[in-house]
C-alpha cells in the first residue's frame, strides 16, 4: 500500500516540519518521520445528527506508522569509539535530515537509524551535557539508501559534532524492506470528545485526546501542514455563541468539519453532525518542556 495524502506538496512540506526545531550547530542532526493520522470508525456517520453530552466521544481517528523499515541481512559499523551489530530482522527508524546533515556527511537519500547509544555515562551526561566532547549525549547510526534501489549502502554517526567523524562511510549494500501506513506499536489513537459545557454562556468546550496503549498523553500542540505552512492545533476547542451563533459549525479541527446545531448548557446536551471525519495526514504531537539550568555559586 502506498502513501496517500491530499496532494505531493503538502506531503514534502509535512516532511520538511520537524526540521525547525532541530539545532542549527554544525552538527549532523536527524528527525523521526511524523506518524500519520488516519480517521477511524466512530459511533456517529457523516451526514447524521445526534445528540451528546459531556464526555461521549464524537470523532475517532487512528496512529499509523507512516513508514516501517525492516533489514534483511545483519550489519556490522563501527565509527569512532561506538560500533554496533545490527541483525536481520531489526526494525530501522525512518528519519529526516535537514540540508546541513546532508551537507557535512557528504550523502543523500532516504535515512534510517539505529537505536541511541550514550556517548557519555547517565551521570556526566545529566551534570555536563556533551560540553567538551567531540560528540552529542546520545548518538545512532545512520544508514542511507542513496540511489533508491532498497539497499542501505552508506552510514554517517548522527550526533558527530567533530567533521573527523561526520562523513559517510561506504558499507556493503544491505538489503531491506519498506512497509507503509501500518498500525503502531501502541495502538495510537485520537479522539475528539465532548469535554464539557459553561451554562453561563451556552459555551460547550471540546478536546483533543492522544492516546497510546489506552493512556493518554500530554502534548502541547499537534503539528499539521496547511498548504505549504505549518499549523498548530490545540487540545482544547470552544465554542463562542456569541460571536458566532449557533447553528455553527468548526470547518478545521485535523481537517475533521463539526457543526453545533443546538447546544443547552444548562441541560448538558448538544445536538451535533458530522460534516468531515479527520483527515489522512502526517501529523506530530508536540510537547513544549521547560528546562531550568542551575547555577551555583
Amino acid at each position: 500500500m502506498g502513501l496517500r495524502f491530499e496532494g505531493r506538496p503538502a506531503l514534502r512540506a509535512m516532511l520538511v516540519l520537524p526540521l525547525v526545531v532541530l539545532l542549527t550547530a554544525a552538527r549532523t542532526s536527524v528527525a523521526p518521520l511524523p506518524e500519520t493520522l488516519a480517521p477511524a470508525p466512530g459511533e456517529h456517520k457523516p451526514g447524521e445528527t445526534f445528540t451528546a453530552k459531556a464526555g461521549d466521544v464524537i470523532l475517532k481517528g487512528k496512529i499509523l506508522d507512516t513508514e516501517v523499515v525492516t533489514l534483511d541481512a545483519p550489519i556490522s559499523v563501527s565509527i569512532a569509539k561506538f560500533s554496533q551489530e545490527i541483525p536481520a530482522g531489526t526494525k530501522l527508524d525512518p528519519v529526516l535530515a535537514p540540508p546541513k546533515t546532508e551537507r557535512l556527511t557528504g550523502t543523500s537519500g532516504r535515512y534510517y537509524c539505529g537505536e541511541d547509544q550514550q556517548a557519555r555515562s547517565k551521570f556526566m551526561a545529566a551534570m555536563i551535557g556533551d560540553f567538551g566532547s567531540k560528540f552529542e549525549t546520545v548518538v545512532r547510526f545512520c544508514f542511507v539508501d542513496s540511489d533508491d534501489d532498497s539497499k542501505l549502502d552508506q552510514v554517517f554517526l548522527a550526533g558527530a559534532k567533530d567533521a573527523e567523524f561526520q562523513k559517510s562511510l561506504p558499507i556493503q549494500p544491505t538489503a531491506f524492506r519498506r512497509e507503509y501506513l501500518q498500525p503502531d506499536d501502541e495502538r495510537g489513537e485520537v479522539t475528539l470528545t465532548l469535554h464539557k459545557f459553561k451554562p453561563q454562556s451556552n459555551r460547550v468546550q471540546f478536546m483533543l485526546k492522544v492516546y497510546r496503549n489506552d493512556t493518554e498523553q500530554y502534548y502541547t500542540y499537534i503539528a499539521t501542514v496547511k498548504g505549504d505552512k505549518m499549523a498548530q492545533t490545540y487540545p482544547r476547542i470552544e465554542s463562542n455563541p456569541k460571536k458566532y451563533p449557533y447553528p455553527s459549525t468548526f470547518t478545521d479541527i485535523l481537517g475533521a468539519s463539526v457543526s453545533m446545531l443546538r447546544v443547552d448548557a444548562e441541560k448538558g446536551e448538544a445536538d451535533l453532525r458530522i460534516n468531515r471525519p479527520f483527515r489522512m495526514q502526517l501529523f506530530k504531537p508536540v510537547s513544549v518542556t521547560v528546562t531550568y539550568v542551575y547555577v551555583y555559586y
